[in-house]
């Protein structure tokens, strides 16, 4: 129709509504704000992907993702303080049950219409659908730290516990370990994983929210020592000191592509600064990794593994914000976890390459999603059987015992 007769029709359907006792049809557009992790793959594109695309299916509808960090606010010690500035906020969900406390300001349930299955989720998500926390959360990405290596390393692909590990890896021999052991939250990640493999997951539970709830706890010395060990294989390899840099994600991907014979360690999303580097090489076309490529699987800290801690991040609604914009936020919460609205993140741009985050919905591990990342089954595979944090106690106690960790590998003068 040409666009100088819809001010007509728009205008004879709103007469025709009351005339009929209805209410007038909705003609202004209504604000929606929505915060996301800004540790995202090229997370400015992404936003603006997605934002189009929603608009784009919701024209009446003007959405304003706000990326925002909840462990680092300027403005609050805890970030979480600061969720009522948004309409929906995208936290992981291991905090949940401290805004649940409604200290932070609470939170409303989700509308029926976004409360999924459990079989609709991968299993860290799956998890946390089969808990209380179903109710307010609606899982979005999920994540955790993985070895990742070349295939054609068969060394490498024939070690499977901790001292197999250590045994093939030689920094000195050009054979590194690439990942960040500097800082305790990811000290923290290695400890949790060291402790599952050697009590598994049940006892490796208990034991971290004890960290948190009896100071005087020990952390568990076999763990603690694994991880130590594994710090000093990394050092070797990286004498500098790579804080200074102000984005230092892409360094060890970096490493990794030229090196045939290195081991990255690390979140899934890594592989999209290595593959940014195959872009580099112009008889590579996108995608760059084909699962014949690259071999994913846990780490093992133990004689075997018996999964990787893994985090899922989803979209919670502040107290008080779904009354006034329900049809809003039903929308998004619908559209946030469709294959629209995850490509826009998969692919941030069309000719960069793709994120390699992973979606917390299991049917998204196909068709389109699957063709821009072909990787991604490698990692779907190993979210079974994984090791979900779901709660503060046990992500408090993680921390902890980073920051011990932490201490004894680089003492304060």
């Amino acid at each position: 129709m040409c666009d100088r007769f819809a001010p007509l029709l728009l205008g004879f359907l709103l007469c025709l509504s009351s005339a009929q006792g209805g209410e007038p049809l909705a003609t202004e557009r209504a604000d929606l704000n929505v915060a996301v992790f800004k540790y995202l793959p090229d997370a400015s594109s992404a936003i603006e992907r997605f934002e189009e695309a929603f608009e784009s299916a919701h024209p009446l509808i003007d959405l304003d993702l706000e990326l925002w960090n909840p462990y680092d606010d300027p403005v609050e010690k805890d970030g979480l303080g600061q969720i009522s500035r948004f309409d929906i906020v995208e936290i992981d969900t291991c905090r949940i049950d401290e805004l649940l406390g409604g200290h932070l300001g609470g939170l409303d349930p989700l509308p029926p219409s976004a409360i999924r299955p459990p079989t609709d989720y991968v299993e860290p998500a799956s998890t946390i659908m089969r808990t209380e926390l179903s109710r307010y959360v609606l899982p979005h990405w999920v994540c955790g730290n993985f070895l990742i290596f070349w295939t054609d390393n068969r060394e490498l692909g024939a070690a499977r516990s901790f001292d197999d590990f250590v045994r093939v890896m030689d920094p000195s021999a050009g054979k590194p370990v690439l990942c960040n052991l500097w800082g305790s939250t990811g000290l923290g990640e290695f400890y949790a994983d060291a402790v599952l493999d050697r009590v598994g997951p049940e006892a490796a539970r208990s034991h971290l929210r004890e960290l948190t709830t009896d100071p005087s706890t020990p952390l568990d010395p076999a763990a603690r020592d694994a991880v130590v060990a594994l710090a000093a294989e990394l050092r070797p390899a990286h004498r500098a000191n790579l804080k200074h840099y102000a984005n230092h994600t892409d360094v060890y991907p970096r490493a990794f592509v030229d090196s045939p014979h290195s081991a990255l360690v690390g979140y899934s999303e890594r592989l999209y600064y290595a593959v940014r580097m195959l872009q580099l090489d112009p008889s590579r076309k996108l995608p760059c990794l084909q699962p014949k490529d690259v071999t994913v699987r846990a780490f093992s800290f133990a004689q075997s593994s018996q999964g990787t801690p893994t985090w899922c991040d989803g979209f919670v609604i502040p107290k008080g914000k779904l009354g006034p914009k329900k049809n809003e936020i039903e929308a998004f919460l619908q559209f946030a976890i469709s294959d629209d609205g995850y490509m826009p993140f998969v692919e941030p741009t069309p000719w960069l390459a793709p994120s390699y985050l992973l979606p917390a919905v299991a049917s998204a591990y196909d068709g389109e999603i699957l063709k821009a990342q072909p990787l991604l089954a490698e990692f779907r595979s190993q979210l079974d059987g994984s090791f979900p944090v779901t709660d503060s106690k046990v992500w408090q106690g993680m921390r902890r015992a980073g920051a011990e960790i932490k201490e004894l590998l680089y003492p304060k003068p």
